[in-house]
């Protein structure tokens, strides 16, 4: 993973929106993407798990990414099955977002084995010490993460 991401292409990172859902510019145009292996939660999706709940999870996601995000900064970014693996600096923002309780894992589409394993391993750290949505929003995040 880390020799793929020290080769990956940079890119601005214009905006985002359905906090998983990232826009970045290439010269005058710009391509979006969603990021591989993490579901983080957002009101407009349709979902078994919407309930009054989920809307406050959902203004909280999109704060996390307001406090997380550098927009106009250069970002790798490498696109795997249509999703990309978004980087900055030396941390790797799918896996920054598990673990700090804001998304959780989508397995689907993920082929690379040690990627989900390390995916899964940070959920179940963020799960048992309650950080982020996992402290107040506990039952919530773990229906969406059985959704997955």
């Amino acid at each position: 993973m880390c020799e793929i991401l020290a080769l990956e292409p940079k890119y601005l990172l214009n905006s985002y929106y359905n906090p998983n859902r990232l826009v970045f510019r290439l010269h005058k145009n710009s391509f979006e993407c969603s990021m591989l292996g993490i579901v983080v939660p957002f009101y407009g999706n349709a979902n078994q798990c919407l309930n009054p709940n989920f809307k406050k999870m959902s203004h909280l996601s999109i704060g996390y990414m307001q406090n997380n995000l550098d927009l106009e900064q250069l970002y790798g970014v490498n696109i795997v099955n249509g999703f990309c693996i978004v980087s900055y600096r030396n941390i790797i923002l799918n896996e920054k977002i598990v673990k700090d309780g804001y998304a959780v894992v989508n397995k689907n589409g993920v082929n690379d084995g040690e990627f989900l394993d390390r995916l899964l391993e940070l959920q179940n750290i963020a799960m048992k010490n309650r950080f982020g949505l996992w402290n107040s929003f506990y039952s919530d995040m773990e229906c969406l993460k059985d959704s997955y």
